[in-house]
Order: structure tokens, then sequence, then C-alpha cells
């Protein structure tokens, strides 16, 4: 055989080597030997966490019983039973034995200072505890942690990075728009393709287009629509420095919901994106943030008049 094959094949065999001995490392999950509390903070005592991560910021405080998160400068409400999952961390994170104290390994676990996710507690301005989050163990059900001041790295029960890898606008309430639907008196929409109303008659709904005759509107169809209606949701919001100028003034589609009390709602949708894979720029009630929907979200809400028959 000649010397560069057996040389490369000494090569491949010591990669091998490697490979097992890192793998083996990687997939250690949390052992028999379990202990818990292992941040020993009282969650109820938290009302202020902040993840650092590769340069970035996330910042949730409380504010009476409920938890906003910092984005752009401004405090907005957190999505429903987004937060409370890493509140319990500072009570119920347990781990097993130590995995390695070896510091050049950190990184294959990501939880040293660059790669992982630095969550800290506080109460008020006092710092309560801090946990290096790194990422999931092989089994899917444990996570590797650290704690700063410690090279010791421990398997912690559970998977959390699903809940930690998010910009701070993924923590945020999606909700648009919510309407009693029960108070509305006509909606109208407008479009290149549609120009047409619906009107509320005691128990019916009459759809009046802007050319032709009026209608019943079907009441499970139109059940279904004000469902649609009760709550609209965003998918993404437009990140900053987004370069992208929607043209609300003409928008794809327009909504106008007129209220019993004389109020009214109007949505603005402007389409982006190629037609395979569309979406929609739309503008928050106040005017002064730009979200994206899906298509499916319009096309959930903006109906032809016979759809409704």
């Amino acid at each position: 055989m000649k010397r560069s094959t057996l040389i490369t094949l000494a090569l491949l065999v010591l990669l091998a080597i490697c490979y097992l001995i890192m793998y083996h490392s990687e997939k250690q999950s949390l052992s028999e030997k379990e202990v818990g509390n292992f941040l020993a903070v009282d969650s109820g005592m938290v009302n202020k966490i902040s993840i650092r991560r590769l340069g970035m910021v996330v910042e949730f405080q409380k504010v009476g019983e409920d938890w906003n998160v910092g984005d752009r400068g401004k405090l907005y409400s957190t999505e429903k039973g987004a937060i409370q999952p890493l509140v319990d961390l500072a009570h119920t994170m347990s781990v097993g034995e130590i995995i390695s104290s070896n510091p050049d390994k950190q990184m294959i676990f990501q939880v040293d200072t660059i790669t992982g996710n630095r969550v800290t507690f506080y109460r008020d301005a006092n710092e309560l505890a801090s946990v290096i989050i790194g990422k999931t163990g092989a089994d899917n059900q444990s996570t590797y942690v650290r704690k700063p001041e410690s090279n010791d790295v421990y398997a912690a029960k559970g998977n959390f990075v699903r809940f930690l890898n998010r910009p701070a606008s993924g923590y945020r309430d999606k909700t648009l728009l919510t309407i009693d639907t029960t108070q509305i008196a006509t909606i109208s929409f407008k479009s290149k393709d549609l120009d047409y109303r619906i009107g509320r008659q005691d128990s019916l709904w009459r759809i009046v287009p802007a050319k032709g005759e009026a209608a019943n509107a079907n009441p499970q169809k139109m059940s279904n629509l004000l469902r649609q209606l009760a709550q609209i949701r965003w998918n993404s919001s437009v990140a900053p420095g987004d370069t992208a100028r929607p043209n609300f003034m003409q928008p794809t589609v327009a909504v106008d919901i007129s209220m019993l009390d004389g109020s009214t709602k109007s949505l603005r949708f402007v389409e982006q994106g190629a037609s395979e894979n569309k979406s929609y720029y739309v503008q928050s009630p106040s005017g002064d943030e730009i979200f994206i929907v899906y298509e499916y979200v319009v096309t959930n809400l903006v109906k032809k008049p016979d759809e409704l028959k």
C-alpha cells in the first residue's frame, strides 16, 4: 500500500476518533443525580429579565401582573404565556452531574460568552441570578447550561432554546386590532376587483355592491367573517432600517368598519413579495408602526360578494 494512502487512512481514523470523543461529550444528558432549584431564586421576586446574545439585548419588565418587552425604545405587551416559562426557570431549573469543566469545550455546548444566551433575573435593579443557556442536548429533552462565574457545564432538564432564540418583536402580543363584532354597523371592502359593503339589518346582513342588486348574506358565512374580524393578528414587524415605504394612501385592499356608536376602524393592506409567496404590509391602528401579515390573513378576511351568499 502506498505511503500516501496510509497517511490518508491514518488521518481519517484520527478524525473519526476526534468525532466520537466530541459526540460522546455532546450526547450526555441529564443524569439520575438531579439537583433542583439550580439558580436558587424565588420566581415571585423576579420583575425584570434580560437575555444577552451576540451583542443583542432583549429586556422584559413586569408592570402590575403583566410582562412587557422592550422593542425599539418602547415597551409592548408580551404574547400571553410567552414569558412565564422563562420566569419559571428562576426556581424550576434542575441539572444533573457536571458534564465538562474544560473552558475549551464551552463553545461545543454553546455556553461560551459569544454564542450562549445569558439570562439574568432581577428584582428591580438588583441582580438575583444569571445563567448561560446553550444548545439543546442530543436527547432533545435537555439543555446545556453554565453559571457565568463557573466553568462547570451541566445538562438541565427541559428544552429552553425554543423560547429564547427570538428577536424582541418575537415576544410581543401580535394582536393588530380587536373588534366587538356585535357593535359593527357596516363593513366596506375596496380593491381593484371589489367595491361593496355589508350592512346590518336587524338580525340579517345585507350585501350592497357599488353596482348591482343587494342580497342577503349567508348567516354561517357571515359568522365566519365576523370571527376573522374579531381579532386580527400580524405575523412579523418591519425590521429597523427596512427601506420599504408602502403607500397606504393607495392600498391593495381597504377595509373600513363602522361601529354602531359612530366610530370607525380602518385597515389598509399593501401587497408585497412575489405572487407565489405573497404577503401584505399593514399599518398599526396608531399609525406609528408597519407590520407584515401573510396572504391567508387577507384572503380569510376579504371575500367576494358571491362567497358570502
